[in-house]
């Protein structure tokens, strides 16, 4: 497959029907991306096979209803299905792991995840400026900062902790209902808030 019109030629492809030759370009180039992250959250090589050919079957099915959007990288697209189909797995597995300290490689390893966090940047700003200025704000030190609801009645000057924590479910309710009501990468936007 050529090389600056990548993205592109496979998406042609997999309209034609060159179902292996897309697929061996795809094992070649996304899979030991993927396979590398799995193995280092608790995956094995396996499990990284399993998930990467459930993130083909998405990436097919999004192709073929005209909904992959030109443009945007398919083995990006393949390790953001992959990641969060394995987040969810941890999850239906009720395994004991922070999935906000599960490994990334390097960002100097992988061009990919560079577009990936911009793309994760702007996509939660877009939807944060939406709640309002004192949602936006609980909801970061929730997020990112992992105040304590103790530590966010005080900061915004609520009465309590308990205060604190009702606005805290308010705003991520709005939140979820523009995410909801938007469509865009919903279920990235889901994981990322629960």
């Amino acid at each position: 497959m050529l090389k600056k019109d990548k993205n592109q030629e496979i998406i042609e492809a997999i309209l034609n029907g060159q179902n292996t030759r897309v697929l061996n370009h795809l094992y070649q180039s996304a899979l030991p991306q993927i396979m590398k992250y799995i193995c280092l959250n608790n995956g094995d090589e396996d499990e990284a096979k399993d998930i990467f050919q459930d993130a083909v079957v998405s990436l097919f099915t999004t192709v073929r209803l005209g909904k992959f959007e030109q443009g945007k990288d398919v083995n990006g697209f393949l390790y953001f299905v992959s990641r969060n189909l394995w987040i969810n797995r941890i999850k239906r597995r009720n395994k004991q792991l922070d999935i906000s300290k599960m490994q990334m490689p390097p960002l100097e390893e992988s061009h990919l995840a560079v577009i990936i966090t911009k793309e994760k940047e702007d996509l939660i700003e877009q939807f944060m400026s939406k709640v309002g200025d004192k949602c936006k704000q609980i909801l970061k030190y929730v997020i990112y900062d992992n105040l304590s609801m103790k530590e966010v009645a005080q900061k915004m000057n609520f009465a309590g902790e308990t205060v604190a924590k009702s606005t805290h479910y308010r705003c991520k309710q709005k939140l979820m209902e523009l995410v909801e009501n938007d469509g865009t990468m919903i279920n990235f936007l889901k994981n990322e808030l629960r």
